[in-house]
């Protein structure tokens, strides 16, 4: 017949001031905002280097009301536990942060390339803080609850104690809103279930009764820990198709009134196969956009060559689209006649529209559509992040294609593209030489010298537009892979600590 423990005095007094640093820093934040210790994501260890809030993850302040609900009932567990807890919970907190920042490395800067349906935003940007996660794994592992050696314990059969560990860590992950960091603590708790049971194991059991014990220990493990996983996943499906159905995104309205808001450049240059066809690469990239033009958002297509068969049947073909089409003849014999020149007439036209001109103009090479109605979804989304002010760009595509770029930025970057085309330009020799995708992308991210400093870009997670004309590029003898920066890669600013970013 097995001993039986004899029951503690109380809570202990080490866990009793451990709740209450758990909730000092809700009082803190409330009083100096200032004060507050960032929230744990896997980005700041693989992109930012910032090891601090994998440390302070614990007394990190929460941002919402359900977040401070779930630290009140975190300090309360802890409180009425008769085992010392701090050391434990810091253990499996340590294991759980590292796994979640090995599969937010898996899921994002690796298998988005190669496998972008594996892609997950959330196992990367996932926001984390207090002991909530790390407390599950616990309960789950030890299969404890602060009524272990109480008398309510008798009252109790062990399949009520799983639901109610269940349920309380439920209870945690959704107001925690932490899926990813909550079905990491599952999964560490199956994990380190050995550490525990070794460290638990007493000389006074025969091995037989142990490893007896043991088996049906690590198979309650295994069930709760499947059963809480399966939870968090089926509770996560359903609201994210009840909030995916419910937001509706509309194109913002202008400051100015009754200028539109964003303007479509599709920029179109002859490609050696170039041919007067309905089904042409800056065909097919027109028509994908046709459908959301409206009074907020207008379509453009600029070429610098007269020569060009597929924007002539084009231009026939949509006349009477409300599309602008537009054939700059202006000659510079002072510039080479490359991308950089034709980036630059092409801002120039769009910033000298007068009462037309857009408070936003996206970039768009005429072999880069829309990936349909999601991808658009996409578009919207950055579009109202951008309104909120202070920022001078967006990014929703790769390369020169689904920049987007503030009014007051054009005659800058007009000014930086002219310089570059010049035959003889001012720049010095030991200044790196820029492609002009390049030139706006440092210009919208704060990095060139006469662009606004300290800028963020917003981006989306994803790329949303197609890439049709890899093997008909531009430029002789380059050809890109066909199955190269398609619908749904990940965006290849994606992690960088300089950007905003919109999961799409």
């Amino acid at each position: 017949m097995s001993p039986r423990n004899s029951p503690q005095p109380g809570p202990l007094k080490i866990n009793i001031v451990f709740a209450l640093s758990l909730v000092l820093p809700l009082v803190i934040s409330f009083l100096n905002p200032a004060w507050r210790f960032a929230q744990f994501t896997p980005q700041q260890l693989i992109y930012g280097k910032d090891i601090l809030p994998f440390i302070t993850a614990f007394w990190a302040s929460p941002t919402c009301i359900p977040s401070h609900l779930s630290r009140f009932f975190q300090a309360a567990i802890v409180a009425c536990f008769p085992q010392a807890l701090p050391v434990h919970l810091f253990a499996f907190w340590v294991v759980i942060a590292l796994a979640r920042t090995l599969f937010g490395f898996l899921l994002c800067r690796s298998v988005g390339w190669t496998y972008p349906q594996l892609f997950s935003h959330w196992a990367l940007y996932e926001t984390s803080s207090g002991i909530g996660p790390a407390l599950t794994a616990y309960l789950i592992t030890h299969g404890a609850w602060p009524w272990t050696n109480s008398q309510l314990q008798k009252y109790c059969s062990d399949t009520m104690k799983l639901l109610t560990i269940i349920c309380s860590c439920l209870t945690l992950c959704w107001f925690d809103n932490a899926p990813w960091t909550y079905s990491m603590a599952s999964i560490a708790s199956v994990v380190l279930w050995p550490f525990q049971a070794t460290n638990t194991s007493s000389p006074q059991y025969h091995p037989h009764h142990l490893m007896a014990r043991d088996i049906r220990r690590l198979r309650t493990v295994i069930q709760t820990a499947v059963l809480f996983l399966l939870l968090i996943l089926l509770v996560h499906f359903i609201l994210a198709t009840i909030v995916s159905s419910t937001i509706l995104l509309h194109m913002p309205t202008s400051p100015q009134g009754t200028h539109p808001f964003l303007e479509i450049l599709i920029l179109s240059y002859p490609r050696s196969n170039d041919a007067a066809s309905t089904d042409s690469l800056l065909s097919q990239t027109i028509s994908s956009y046709l459908p959301y033009i409206d009074s907020n958002t207008v379509l453009s297509v600029f070429t610098h060559s007269t020569a060009h068969a597929s924007f002539t049947q084009a231009k026939e073909h949509y006349a009477q689209m409300p599309i602008t089409f537009y054939t700059d003849t202006d000659i510079h014999i002072d510039s080479y006649s490359g991308q950089h020149l034709h980036v630059a007439e092409a801002f120039r036209w769009a910033s000298e529209k007068g009462p037309s001109q857009a408070e936003w103009v996206m970039l768009v090479e005429d072999d880069f559509p829309i990936c349909d109605e999601w991808g658009w979804r996409g578009v919207l989304s950055v579009m109202n992040e951008l309104q909120r002010g202070g920022k001078y760009g967006g990014f929703v595509g790769t390369g020169g294609s689904g920049l987007i770029i503030h009014r007051s930025l054009l005659p800058i970057l007009t000014y930086i593209m002219r310089i570059h085309a010049l035959q003889h330009s001012p720049i010095p020799p030991s200044v790196r030489y820029r492609p002009a995708d390049i030139i706006i992308q440092d210009c919208l991210g704060g990095k060139d010298l006469l662009c606004p400093r300290n800028s963020t870009l917003v981006i989306t997670s994803r790329l949303v537009m197609d890439h049709i004309g890899g093997s008909a590029s531009t430029m002789r003898g380059r050809v890109y892979p066909a199955d190269r920066w398609k619908c749904g890669w990940r965006h290849p600013f994606h992690g960088l600590t300089q950007v905003d970013v919109v999961p799409v």
